[in-house]
């Protein structure tokens, strides 16, 4: 009786194998031909470009299946083909930096940007990571006033150039020679502009946090609602973004929560006019979101908490006046986003 079960359990294994080996594959070739024509267009294909890397993690199984399962030479030889690109894809995006080779003669500055959450990320955690960072200009998004009140008072002496308007914060060690309050594309909350004296030279900053996707009820017939993915508010403020850029004459540095992922078209849009910092200069898949989410099973007491970020959606950006020496993601906070770090140097 125990041989049969084993038997037939063994069988049932086999059979889900081919299943996902088959479904698996077809899923991914027809998502690169809906992407190759319409990219983010389709709210469905915006969605899986988001696990993108991780969604095409599963086919480095399909070569395993296919000779041990499947056994048709065919299915064996495209998935290792497949194997192959994707591992020359990862090595060239994630894992081969280039930072900038640096000469005395060439001024640096440290940037820190990081989206606290609201109330989650406590004051004296913030200054702790400022303390120990010690980076020459600070981005923060979501800080609410007891950010402004307490962690901007306590910072006045390293940092006497500040701009609070919450939900996004400045502090600066260089002077600030202008600031400007922005609603790109009519964003309702603020995004800042600002202009800082580097080194005798003029230097224009974003601090940037956009409309964050997610899942709304949508009516595709009319008794029939089902949860779609919405990113179209992200998209004009991008485009407004990039447009302001494309007009500036003074070397750019734009940081903050782009609430977008690497493999999307307005990251793209963006990557026209400015270079991603870790990109260049970081090492791995940089993920910045979320930290520390709880995600209640279906006992409402239990929970699991998500204490490893699948998303980057923090960015540091450049133009091509600056070159990345460095670029990291940091420890957490109590925020559900990671801080971000680089090191840039200033070129022209």
């Amino acid at each position: 009786m125990k041989y049969i079960l084993a038997e037939i359990i063994k069988k049932g294994l086999k059979e889900f194998a081919k299943i996902f080996a088959y479904s698996y594959s077809g899923f991914i070739i027809c998502y690169f031909i809906l992407k190759l024509f319409f990219w983010d267009r389709l709210w469905i294909i915006g969605l899986i470009t988001t696990f993108i890397p991780l969604i095409l993690l599963p086919t480095f199984l399909l070569p395993i299946i296919g000779l041990s399962i499947i056994k048709k030479k065919w299915f064996s030889i495209i998935s290792a083909i497949a194997c192959i690109l994707l591992i020359s894809w990862l090595q060239i995006k994630y894992f081969s930096p280039a930072p900038i080779k640096i000469t005395n003669s060439h001024p640096s500055i440290k940037i820190l940007s990081h989206n606290v959450s609201w109330h989650k990320t406590q004051s004296p955690t913030l200054f702790k990571l400022i303390q120990k960072q010690k980076p020459d200009i600070i981005f923060l998004q979501e800080i609410v006033k007891k950010h402004t009140k307490r962690v901007f008072t306590w910072l006045k002496a390293d940092y006497p150039y500040q701009i609070g308007t919450p939900p996004v914060g400045i502090l600066s060690k260089y002077p600030i020679v202008s600031i400007e309050i922005l609603h790109l594309a009519g964003h309702r909350e603020t995004q800042q502009r600002a202009i800082i004296k580097f080194h005798e030279q003029e230097v224009v900053i974003y601090n940037m946090q956009t409309t964050g996707p997610w899942f709304k009820r949508d009516n595709i017939m009319r008794f029939l609602k089902i949860p779609v993915y919405k990113y179209g508010p992200r998209s004009p403020e991008i485009q407004d973004l990039v447009q302001r850029v494309e007009r500036e004459i003074l070397p750019v540095i734009v940081a903050g929560d782009f609430n977008m992922t690497d493999e999307t078209q307005d990251y793209y849009r963006v990557q026209k006019v400015m270079q991603d910092s870790f990109r260049k200069s970081g090492f791995g898949f940089g993920f910045t979101w979320p930290h520390g989410w709880e995600l209640k099973l279906l006992v409402k007491s239990s929970n699991w908490r998500l204490n490893y970020p699948v998303f980057r959606i923090d960015y540091i950006w450049y133009s091509k006046h600056w070159g990345a020496k460095s670029s990291s993601v940091l420890e957490a906070t109590e925020s559900d986003h990671l801080p971000i770090a680089a090191e840039l140097i200033l070129l022209k």
